[in-house]
């Protein structure tokens, strides 16, 4: 395979709407952080792609891919053996996030899997979620409740919304890895928060973006709840991100499969779950 000029956004099909969105990101610097665009060409002519992000500690804590639709498995394998070099495998973070759109999805994981085998345990039960796609269509927009204001997440609200995502996750502890995460989503791209008139300093509900183009951390705090709240900031940020990228880059996000209300509220929004096509798979090392 031969290294070539890196894709932009607009060169990618709208099929493939989440890596699209994911360079938008970049160009329009909504990522900020250490990241690397490979993109590379089989002898027959077929595009692969791959976004890696690093942390803060210099460690790959997320991988996107792009496989042509029509590669063949040995196409496949040689780009995996690309892009999982031996010093990246000892490089990744204790967190480590891939994100693939193919329709050769089984055989990609299957792969990718193999090459992590030996070093990474999963308990894919615990993050079994449906990818849901936002509508290529413009929100229409909602009025705050009486005794409610709309605003921008702040520094001084991260402790807050990291220790409830801890919370919504699983995680028994916070660690200075997932305070950074929200650190990034509130510095370098649009958060939204809820905030009650009495008083306009604490959030009651907030939703953040990650830098892979995922709508993140939506809350609602008990005795804030079935106010329209939570669909105020779907709309809300599905608006900005559609004002920056243009409404052919879409949002998507991950709702746990247990988590029937969440789903039925983003259904309702006109947000569709995808097929198998695509998939976020979560490694622990």
């Amino acid at each position: 395979m031969d290294k070539v000029n890196n894709l932009k956004s607009a060169d990618v099909p709208e099929e493939f709407c989440i890596f699209k969105t994911q360079l938008s990101f970049i160009e329009k610097e909504w990522l900020k952080g250490t990241y690397t665009i490979e993109t590379l060409r089989s002898s027959n002519s077929r595009l692969f792609s791959m976004i890696r992000n690093k942390n803060v500690k210099n460690q790959i804590d997320r991988c996107s891919f792009l496989f042509d639709n029509d590669a063949t498995f040995d196409e496949i394998d040689g780009f995996l053996a690309e892009v999982f070099k031996s010093d990246d495998l000892v490089n990744l973070a204790w967190y480590y996030k891939v994100m693939v759109q193919s329709k050769h999805i089984n055989y990609v994981l299957q792969k990718i899997e193999e090459k992590l085998a030996k070093s990474h345990k999963q308990d894919p039960k615990r993050f079994d979620h449906h990818m849901l796609i936002a509508p290529a269509s413009k929100p229409i927009e909602m009025t705050v409740p009486q005794g409610y204001i709309l605003g921008p997440l702040l520094k001084s609200h991260v402790d807050t919304v990291t220790e409830q995502w801890a919370a919504d996750t699983g995680f028994t502890t916070v660690s200075d890895d997932m305070v950074h995460i929200v650190q990034e989503n509130i510095a370098e791209r649009p958060s939204f928060g809820v905030f009650t008139e009495s008083d306009p300093r604490t959030p009651i509900a907030w939703c953040s973006m990650y830098g892979g183009s995922s709508l993140a951390m939506l809350h609602v705090k008990d005795g804030h709840r079935g106010k329209g709240l939570a669909r105020i900031l779907i709309r809300s940020m599905l608006k900005i991100a559609q004002e920056v990228h243009g409404i052919e880059c879409r949002l998507h996000t991950c709702v746990h499969k247990d988590n029937l209300a969440s789903q039925k509220l983003f259904l309702s929004e006109g947000w569709e779950i995808q097929p198998v096509n695509y998939k976020k798979i979560y490694f622990f090392f």
